[in-house]
């Protein structure tokens, strides 16, 4: 059974964002053709009981205003032939967490590690070129991935889009 993930309340259960060591992502593999996007991950990649044991990678938050925010978490599953990238939201009124299949790649000669870092990358590249998204204004857990880790997937994806 996965947990929720914590929502930091005050701004002091927040971790440490400014001060942190500079870290080299994973080498991508080489080819990576991952399936990136909402409704886009083929049926038949989807476990039909939804994700049983899957790794929590992290957590961040976008807060664009008190009214206008959106918490993800984001945890890596590995199927029979595939990784799959979820995506865990709250439904509009925050209350029960919802999965949802947002990305995925064939797991052949890629590792645990570079499919956490790579279908994150891409899922977020995806988010900024077609859905305009900004990066996100903090970072509520890093759990597999490190706050180091997201930080510097997070300048990957948005230094390269400005």
């Amino acid at each position: 059974m996965t947990t929720n993930p914590k929502i930091p309340m005050l701004p002091g259960e927040l971790p440490q964002q400014r001060i942190y060591e500079v870290v080299d992502l994973p080498e991508r593999p080489e080819p990576f053709d991952c399936i990136v996007g909402y409704g886009e991950v083929p049926d038949s990649v989807v476990p039909s009981r939804g994700p049983r044991s899957s790794i929590y990678l992290g957590q961040v938050e976008w807060a664009w205003s008190p009214m206008h925010n959106r918490l993800h978490a984001y945890y890596l599953h590995r199927g029979r032939k595939h990784w799959l990238l979820w995506l865990r939201y709250q439904e509009e009124d925050f209350g029960k967490w919802e999965w949802m299949p947002i990305a995925c790649v064939a797991s052949k000669a890629v590792t645990e590690r570079q499919a956490a870092a790579h279908l994150l990358v891409e899922f977020w590249r995806h988010e900024a070129k077609y859905l305009d998204v900004d990066q996100f204004h903090w970072i509520n857990e890093g759990e597999y991935l490190s706050i180091a880790d997201l930080s510097a997937i997070g300048r990957r994806v948005w230094d390269e889009t400005d």
